[in-house]
């Protein structure tokens, strides 16, 4: 009898590869975040499905704040005037 090995499957991409690498196509490329996270997932052929996953913390909100400049989204607060 053979022993079972452990199988460990390596992501493709982390989180802070992802926030690096969306960043660096922001500035340097002048591409919006979703234009970049798109971008990423075409080169490394992962589903955008999967990548949603990924979006935390402070590229979530500047995805977030991008929608809703965009009116992608509904903006979440109001502003008084």
């Amino acid at each position: 009898m053979s022993k079972r090995q452990k199988v460990v499957i390596k992501p493709s991409i982390t989180k802070e590869e992802l926030r690096i690498q969306v960043e660096k196509l922001v500035s340097h490329d002048n591409m919006t975040y979703t234009e970049a996270i798109i971008e990423i997932c075409e080169r490394k052929e992962i589903d955008p499905a999967d990548m949603a996953k990924l979006v935390k913390g402070p590229l979530k909100l500047k995805l977030e704040a991008e929608a809703m400049d965009r009116n992608i989204i509904k903006r979440t607060t109001t502003t008084l005037f």
